[in-house]
C-alpha cells in the first residue's frame, strides 16, 4: 500500500474486510478487493458488511484516525460497517451525513440498521445526534420505527431526553417526520410531564412541535396544561414560546387568549413573550379587547422604556401616539415617578 498524506499526516490506505460489491470493472491492484462470504442483493449490494477495518499492510486493527481516512478514500461504500464508529467523531459524522444525502432509500435503510442498539447513546452524543437526525429526515417514516422502539425501551427516560441539549432535537425530528400513530406512545409520555417541559429551556422546543404536528386531542391536552401554567408561569420565557404556538393551533385558543389578558403588560416586556401580545388581541372578543387595551394603555410609558415593550407599542397605533413624543430615557424616568 502506498502512504497517503492527509493534513500533513502519512497514512496507509485502509479498506473494509468486506467491501460493497458493484457490477463494475475490477479495482486497481493497489486496493484489496476481498469479499469474504458476501451475498449480493438485487441491486448489486451486499446485504451484510463487516464492521472491522484493518490495515492493508499488516492486518492490525485500524485506529479512529485511520478509519476516517478509509471512509474518505473509499467513497460511499466506505461507510458500510463503519456508521456508528464514524458518527461519534466530528469529521466522521459530517461524512456520514453527506453520504446519506446522496444514497438511495435501500442504502439508507441498510446503513440505519448499524445504529441499532446505539440510539440512546447517539441521541445524547455531541456528534452522533446529527447523524441520527439526518437518518430520521431522509428515511421513510416506517424505517424509523426501530428508533422509536428503542427509545420506548426506557420509557422513564423519554422526558429526560426532551430536557437534554441534544436529545430534544431527536424528539423534534421524530415528531416532524414520523406518523402521528407511530409517535403516540412518545407524545403520551411527554404530555404526562407537560407542566415542567413547557418551562424547560430545551423541553419547550419539543412541546412547540407537538402543536405543529400533533393530533387535535394532543393539542387540546397541551392547551389545558398551558391554562394551568398561566397561573404561576405567566412571565416564564420558555413557557411563552409554547404559548405562541398554542395561540395558532390550540383548539381552545380563544379561551387561552382571554386568560392571558391580565398578564399582557408583563408579557409585552419579555424577549419571547412580547410575540404573544398581538395574537392575543386578534383573538379577543370586543369586551375583552377593550379591557386589554386599557391595561396596556396604563402601562404604555413603562413599555416604551423597555426594549421589547417598545416593539409592542410601535405595533399598536393608539399606544404609539401616546408615547411617540417621549424619548426612551424620559419614558424610563416618567415610569418610575
Amino acid at each position: 500500500a502506498m502512504p497517503v498524506g492527509i493534513h500533513g499526516i502519512q497514512c496507509q490506505v485502509l479498506v473494509p474486510v468486506a467491501m460493497v460489491s458493484f457490477p463494475v470493472s475490477p479495482a486497481p491492484s493497489t486496493v484489496a478487493s476481498t469479499s469474504v462470504g458476501s451475498e449480493t442483493g438485487s441491486e448489486g449490494m451486499i446485504s451484510r458488511q463487516s464492521s472491522e477495518l484493518v490495515s492493508e499492510t499488516d492486518g492490525t486493527p485500524a485506529s479512529p484516525e485511520q478509519r476516517d481516512v478509509a471512509a474518505n478514500l473509499t467513497g460511499g461504500s466506505g461507510i458500510f460497517g463503519c456508521v456508528w464508529d464514524l458518527s461519534q467523531r466530528s469529521k466522521g459524522c459530517r461524512h456520514v451525513q453527506e453520504m446519506l444525502q446522496s444514497c438511495g432509500d435501500l442504502e439508507r435503510s441498510q446503513l440505519s440498521l448499524e445504529l441499532k442498539g446505539h440510539v440512546w447513546q447517539a441521541a445524547r452524543s455531541a456528534c452522533a445526534n446529527y447523524v441520527l437526525q439526518k437518518f430520521i429526515q431522509v428515511l421513510r417514516p416506517q424505517a424509523c420505527q426501530f428508533i422509536i422502539d428503542e427509545l420506548l425501551q426506557q420509557k422513564n427516560e423519554v422526558t429526560d431526553l426532551a430536557r437534554h441539549q441534544y436529545g430534544c432535537r431527536i424528539l423534534q425530528r421524530l415528531l416532524e417526520n414520523c406518523h402521528v400513530e407511530q409517535m403516540e406512545p412518545v407524545v403520551k409520555l411527554l404530555l404526562s410531564e407537560a407542566m415542567t417541559l413547557v418551562r424547560h429551556s430545551y423541553g419547550t422546543f419539543v412541546m412547540q412541535v407537538i402543536f405543529d404536528f400533533g393530533t387535535e386531542e394532543q393539542r387540546e391536552q397541551l392547551g389545558i396544561t398551558l391554562l394551568e401554567a398561566l397561573k404561576s408561569s405567566s412571565q416564564d420565557e420558555n413557557c411563552a414560546q409554547v404559548l405562541s404556538k398554542a395561540l395558532q393551533h390550540a383548539p381552545q385558543k380563544e379561551t387561552l387568549a382571554t386568560a392571558m389578558v391580565p398578564h399582557l403588560p408583563q408579557l409585552a416586556r419579555g424577549r419571547h413573550s412580547h410575540h404573544t401580545v398581538l395574537p392575543v388581541l386578534q383573538l379577543l372578543p370586543e369586551a375583552e379587547l377593550n379591557r386589554a387595551m386599557t391595561l396596556l394603555s396604563q402601562k404604555a410609558t413603562k413599555l416604551w422604556a423597555s426594549r421589547y415593550g417598545r416593539l409592542v407599542v410601535k405595533a399598536i397605533p393608539s399606544l404609539y401616539l401616546q408615547c411617540c413624543s417621549l424619548t426612551r430615557r424620559e419614558a424610563a424616568v416618567s415610569s418610575r415617578n
